[in-house]
């Protein structure tokens, strides 16, 4: 019977620190496509982020939000795909707070404490997040608006790290249309294959 090893008995290798000469072979033998886009997507992915939190930061309000991450990470790596496209992007953000917001209200979980308070998470904010992941799994075909990473938006509300009072719902969705607007700019200057 096989059994999983400890963590005392598995030994990393030691890594060697990386050179210029083992930087430029990474590159060696991609075309000028391939070392574009190496560049390209981190530069764009940090662009993002750092517009979205220096907004926030600048109105103190959450323009970027843990949900915003995989939406840049897609934006930055897949432009023109139909996952990233500026109306897929904004309108499953905006479906996924509703959805979040609703299963709270239904499932009256508003009052559990939030899991940044706790190690576990309470049963009214599980059930939660379950049904507001379900009503967004059949809303956003409905919609045509299909973007996975709303999905985090709706845990991250659910979960009660935003409470949807007062500006939270703008804030979070400004920052989303501020980024799917900045990704759609930054798709148009990027240089072709």
């Amino acid at each position: 019977m096989s059994t999983y090893p400890t963590p005392a008995a598995v030994r990393q290798p030691a890594i060697a620190p990386l050179n210029l000469g083992k930087l430029t072979a990474l590159f060696r033998g991609r075309t000028l496509a391939a070392f574009v886009d190496a560049i390209w997507v981190p530069a764009v992915a940090a662009t993002l982020i750092v517009l979205a939190g220096a907004i926030g930061y600048w109105l103190k309000q959450p323009w970027l939000f843990a949900g915003l991450g995989p939406t840049v990470l897609m934006l930055a790596s897949h432009p023109g795909h139909e996952t990233t496209r500026f109306r897929a992007v904004v309108v499953a953000h905006l479906a996924a707070i509703g959805c979040a917001y609703l299963a709270i209200l239904l499932l009256n979980a508003q009052g559990a404490a939030a899991v940044v308070t706790r190690v576990t998470v309470p049963l009214p904010r599980v059930w939660a997040s379950a049904a507001a992941l379900a009503m967004l799994a059949i809303l956003m075909p409905q919609l045509r608006a299909y973007h996975p990473p709303a999905a985090a938006t709706a845990l991250l509300v659910t979960l009660g790290a935003y409470r949807m009072t007062g500006k939270t719902p703008l804030a979070l969705m400004a920052g989303v249309v501020a980024v799917a607007v900045a990704a759609e700019v930054l798709n148009r200057v990027r240089p072709r294959r």
